[in-house]
């Protein structure tokens, strides 16, 4: 018998080979098989040891689901990994293979991931909270810029790791607590890199999950994590093919799956995202080479073709699995001679898949906070309780309500034994800004002469203290210009009871109408305080009941000369219940958006307008597939009083009899109901892949002076088709309108529309 087992092997596989190409192959692997020293029975039989087998997964982006497809062709040859060494996306499939995941259930994570939201720049809607879901109200952008004083910084990333995070940690925890990576069913490296040196950087034990995301920040995508003093990046542009960490390990061969592709020509570099294919290459590419060079004829490359998908391209990540596999069979000659029998490959399953470990009983939950909220409101937040088993998902849940409320730069948290007993740290880092700042703008056309255009630029600082609370102010110039402050301030540590007090300063148009005719024009001057207070139901709803004053100066603009000025001032209560659990505010596919405004005119301080008024607006998605039909309606009265223009409401545009021009129809009592369908035919929700919509609405109502004047003979009608686009200024409406009598128009409208 052979001594030198590696050696053995060597022999063997290059025996395979030649034996392949010849035409005595079948005798020859007959004869093996008497002597049997065919892969089924003694050549790696338990007397003789078998070599070591690293498996290198390469970095790619959305092409790193290929690798699954690889280690299924692994699995189903029963060819052992005893060694796994990752970088970024490599890492993260390599990561979870070594915490016990099968190929199979790894092509169930990447079908149930939600990659928009895992790979998003904030935390998903849904899991923010229900004051962050307000910040969607109006036509500010989602982007951000960060106030540190009297300097504005650009984000360090367009996305957040923390939503991949807490996705990967509920997968991690609920297979293993192991810290150490040696310690893995499968030891594991991940390679980041030292954004200061550019030198690799291995990660062997810790957080496995914060591991698999640092050796995934993509620079200039995902801000750079920090890690004993480094800032640590994407792994590819240090070692993406990380054969020598597989050697070090203790690896006699190495598998490599190799998913780099050729660089992009210059005609094809023409989007956001094809630029940052390309940088990923060039970055890749030289350590690639240098690493592959490195590969001897005992060793196992695989190259899939990955040309269709692009490195940002996770809609398409089921795509890359069989594009894995079909390379990996293309190579199965050398892979056979790896294969382990029947027995020794359920032996191996036994050690590399064993039984899920219990999670731990929780003795005590301790707050590591550096930001200014309070460690009680952190406290309020998290619901683990003591004395019962940790609960990964629902801590996950924890943490995303807290990021939700944007006050944090990062929320984490940690297993930890301390003098015996076993507890969980929550680590909230603070922002590294006092406030953000965001800009936005809207436009409307009817390529008819009528066209509006508004300018904003918002401001909010938080937290201004211990509790949470928050400034807001927004500006918004154009043809109507106006300006506004809040400071809301949270009264309990859970965020439920708040108060809140704002001015809103406003110059604006009034339309003197006589019989449906406008007569005169006013320009106009309103100015509003509220006081009041409220409480938040969750993430889903909030009741907000008020004090309001209002003044109200005219002057005159058209009809009526400049110099005749007169004024009027009021006093309501108002009160708002407000339900908002949708996807989104551009074009939601799931959720309900509800809101019952309620205001009383009352005689305190002598107001002048005493009116009551009540509206009800909303909208309710339904979605199947790629194709979405919503339910729109506003609806308004007034009463107890006689109301004039200052209480109209208005109805034209987009969604609102949309063949009639915005503000055409005016009224006291009424509103419309539209139905509007749009389905997606082109992009996806991924940084700059803009989708694309059809659409089509069907709308009916009209506005009456008095309520006994509305009747269904009197109501209109307007249906319209549409293009849209969700793009990073905005949702953007172009279509076309028609209405009664043969009315119709083209409109082109950019801004927030529900």
């Amino acid at each position: 018998m052979l001594k030198n087992n590696a050696l053995l092997h060597d022999i063997l596989k290059r025996a395979l080979r030649c034996l392949r190409t010849t035409k005595m192959a079948p005798f020859v692997f007959l004869f093996f098989n008497v002597k049997s020293f065919s892969t089924e029975s003694n050549m790696l039989d338990t007397n003789i040891e078998r070599p070591k087998i690293g498996l290198v997964l390469a970095g790619g982006g959305a092409k790193g689901a290929a690798h699954v497809g690889v280690l299924k062709v692994l699995e189903d040859k029963r060819i052992p990994v005893d060694f796994i060494a990752g970088t970024s996306f490599g890492a993260v499939i390599g990561g979870l293979y070594a915490a016990g995941y099968s190929a199979d259930d790894l092509y169930e994570i990447l079908e149930k991931m939600e990659w928009t939201e895992n790979l998003s720049i904030k935390m998903p809607r849904n899991q923010r909270s229900f004051r962050r879901k307000q910040d969607d109200d109006g036509f500010l952008v989602d982007f951000k810029l960060g106030v540190k004083g009297s300097e504005v910084t650009l984000p360090r990333g367009l996305l957040t790791q923390d939503n991949l995070r807490l996705t990967l940690r509920d997968l991690v925890k609920s297979m293993t607590n192991e810290q150490n990576f040696d310690r893995l069913d499968i030891p594991f490296r991940a390679v980041a890199a030292d954004l200061e040196t550019g030198l690799p950087v291995i990660l062997d034990k810790g957080d496995l999950a914060s591991a698999i995301v640092t050796s995934m920040a993509v620079p200039g995508l995902f801000p750079p994590v920090e890690f004993n003093k480094k800032l640590l990046v994407d792994g590819g542009i240090a070692n993406n093919v990380p054969i020598d960490i597989a050697r070090k390990m203790g690896a006699d061969i190495v598998i490599v799956v190799d998913i780099s592709s050729s660089r992009l020509k210059k005609e094809q570099i023409n989007s956001f995202t094809s630029v940052i294919d390309q940088l990923t290459l060039i970055m890749t590419n030289k350590n690639r080479v240098i690493q592959l060079a490195s590969l001897s004829e005992k060793d196992v490359l695989i190259e899939p073709d990955l040309e269709s998908i692009g490195f940002s391209d996770f809609d398409k990540v089921l795509d890359a699995v069989p594009l894995g596999r079909q390379a990996a069979l293309k190579v199965d000659v050398n892979l056979d001679i790896l294969s382990l029998s029947h027995d020794q490959w359920q032996a191996y399953l036994h050690r590399q898949r064993p039984e899920k470990v219990a999670p731990p009983i929780i003795d005590y939950v301790r707050i590591v906070n550096s930001s200014s909220v309070s460690d009680e409101v952190i406290k309020a937040h998290i619901s683990t309780e003591l004395g019962k088993r940790f609960d990964s998902y629902q801590m996950s849940s924890d943490l995303r309500e807290l990021y939700g409320l944007e006050q944090f730069k990062e929320v984490d948290y940690k297993i930890e034994n301390k003098n015996g007993q076993t507890g969980v740290a929550v680590i909230a880092t603070p922002n590294e800004h006092d406030g953000n700042v965001r800009f936005g703008v809207a436009f409307e056309d009817d390529f008819d002469g009528k066209n509006g255009f508004r300018f904003a630029l918002g401001y909010t600082a938080l937290p201004i203290n211990s509790y949470g609370g928050e400034w807001k102010a927004e500006l918004n110039i154009g043809d109507e210009s106006s300006a506004f402050t809040e400071i809301y301030q949270p009264l309990t540590i859970s965020s439920g009871f708040y108060t809140y007090s704002s001015v809103f300063a406003k110059k604006f148009n009034l339309n003197l109408s006589q019989e449906d005719e406008i007569i005169a024009q006013l320009r106009g001057n309103r100015y509003q305080l509220k006081l009041g207070g409220g409480l938040n139901f969750g993430r889903w709803g909030t009741l907000r009941v008020g004090l309001q004053r209002s003044f109200n100066e005219f002057n005159g603009r058209i009809g009526i000369p400049k110099k005749i000025t007169f004024s009027s001032d009021s006093t309501a209560i108002t009160s708002d219940f407000v339900i908002d659990t949708l996807d989104t505010t551009t074009f939601p596919h799931y959720g309900l958006d509800f809101k019952l405004s309620y205001e009383n005119g009352i005689s305190l301080f002598n107001g002048d307008d005493k009116i009551d008024t009540i509206e009800l607006s909303g909208i309710k998605p339904f979605t199947w597939g790629k194709h979405t039909l919503g339910i729109n309606y506003n609806l308004n009265t007034t009463f107890n009083g006689l109301p004039d223009e200052l209480n109209a409401v208005e109805l034209g545009g987009i969604l609102n009899l949309s063949a009639y021009a915005p503000g055409e129809i005016k009224g006291n009592h009424g509103g419309v109901i539209a139905a509007i369908y749009y389905s997606q035919v082109v992009g996806s929700s991924f940084l700059a892949k803009t989708p694309i919509y059809v659409g089509a609405t069907a709308e009916v109502g009209n506005l009456w002076q008095e309520r006994t004047d509305a009747n269904l003979n009197s109501l209109l009608w307007s249906s319209s088709v549409f293009i849209g686009a969700d793009t990073i200024i905005g949702p953007i409406y172009f279509g076309a309108a028609f209405g009664d009598d043969g009315r119709k128009n083209t409109f082109l409208y950019i801004g927030q529309l529900f």
